[in-house]
């Protein structure tokens, strides 16, 4: 079956890109033919218009001669009678004198351009002459024109006929690289659906965990304390990851009010130097009394997954900043998480927002899936976007919301 395939693949192709050498080499060949057959017709003339001279008495004169052969044929352009011993175009006619040659073409040298000239020996009055007859090669285009039509609109069907099987091709691969893309999707949607679920079940054994673990660590000794801290960390990471794949599986719907945007960047810069945990990483956050109407909350859930991404993006000991910009703008508003880290590559662009999908040693994948939901929930659209300082740029734009200054009347 893969053979199969793969033949189908390498052949299609090749028959695909063959069908245009077979068609040009087709009107090559059929133009040789007609004009081929253009000749013939055109010596079929001149021995036609020489087997008249025959009829023609021995002291006509060249202008009575081509009158007389112009009534019949409106395509000659000139004729000459030349006899034996004559000069002038006697010159290499000898084998006709002789009997040896009975028909020439040709004398390209000196015939005139768009002109068809033969030599035809004859008799009349009891001698040989040779006639030198000039045609129009027009008179044989006749041959050539709907044949040239036709091989045309054959040549132009045939493009076509290659147009849509590289079409065809195409598609056929699209729709399946779509298909398996479908396939993929639902079932990582049935693998969220799942951990949703089961996050679910999780999250009320976890909070007792939690807080009994912390219960423990401020009614012991200083140093089972330290010994407890790494336990609540941990429990504090695995409630993010429940959280995440709650709002992944099942996404929250927005409670619009007021978003008051300097509680927003306390909080956002709180957590973020907890993050950063003494790091050399600079944070910068955006100061303005800005106010518009959104979700509070999911905004700033969708703030600190961007924050804890571009932390993240910093190699360890490396000096990075963070910066958090707050941008309203004719268009709407516009927030910006910038960082120095170390980016993405181009070949996985596309696949950053796909659920599970991860380039950390420790990531879920689901941080940037999220994001997004949660982004298009509010009606904005999250886009990242490589730094040409290096770095990442994680933009989230919302269109058409009035932003004010101070207190929302």
């Amino acid at each position: 079956m893969n053979l199969r395939n793969t033949l189908q693949r390498l052949l299609l192709p090749l028959a695909v890109a063959a069908l245009p050498v077979v068609l040009l080499y087709s009107s090559m060949q059929t133009f040789r033919e007609l004009d081929a057959q253009r000749s013939v017709y055109l010596r079929h003339r001149v021995s036609l218009l020489a087997a008249r001279l025959e009829n023609l008495s021995p002291g006509a004169t060249p202008e009575a001669v081509r009158e007389v052969l112009a009534e019949n044929e409106p395509y000659l352009l000139d004729v000459l009678v030349i006899s034996r011993g004559a000069a002038g175009d006697t010159a290499g006619l000898e084998p006709m004198w002789n009997g040896r040659e009975l028909f020439r073409t040709g004398d390209p040298v000196r015939a005139p351009a768009r002109t068809f000239r033969a030599y035809v020996p004859f008799h009349t009055g009891g001698g040989l002459h040779i006639a030198r007859i000039d045609l129009d090669p027009a008179a044989a285009d006749f041959l050539l024109v709907h044949a040239r039509h036709n091989l045309v609109v054959a040549f132009l069907s045939g493009l076509a006929l290659v147009l849509l099987s590289l079409f065809s091709v195409y598609a056929m691969r699209r729709a399946a690289k779509l298909q398996v893309r479908q396939i993929q999707m639902e079932h990582l949607a049935h693998i969220g659906k799942l951990a949703a679920a089961m996050a679910h079940e999780i999250r009320n054994p976890l909070g007792t965990i939690k807080g009994f673990v912390q219960l423990a660590g401020e009614r012991t000794d200083p140093a089972t304390r330290e010994m407890l801290r790494p336990a609540v960390a941990e429990a504090e990471r695995l409630e993010r990851l429940v959280s995440d794949l709650l709002a992944y599986g099942r996404p929250p719907a927005p409670v619009l009010t007021t978003v008051d945007w300097r509680e927003i960047a306390a909080r956002i810069s709180a957590h973020a130097r907890q993050s950063i945990a003494g790091r050399p990483i600079s944070l910068a956050v955006s100061e303005t009394d800005a106010q518009w109407r959104s979700d509070p909350a999911l905004l700033e859930q969708i703030l600190l997954n961007l924050v804890r991404n571009a932390i993240e993006a910093i190699p360890p000991a490396t000096p990075g900043e963070v910066r958090v910009e707050l941008d309203p703008n004719a268009d709407g508003l516009t927030i910006s998480v910038l960082d120095t880290g170390t980016g993405f590559l181009p070949d996985t662009a596309g696949r950053l927002f796909e659920p599970f999908f991860t380039t950390k040693a420790s990531g879920t994948g689901l941080g940037l899936a999220v994001s997004r939901g949660l982004v298009r929930a509010l009606g904005g659209e999250l886009k990242l976007q490589r730094r040409t300082t290096g770095g990442t740029a994680a933009v989230i734009r919302f269109a058409k919301i009035a932003v004010a200054r101070g207190a929302l009347a």
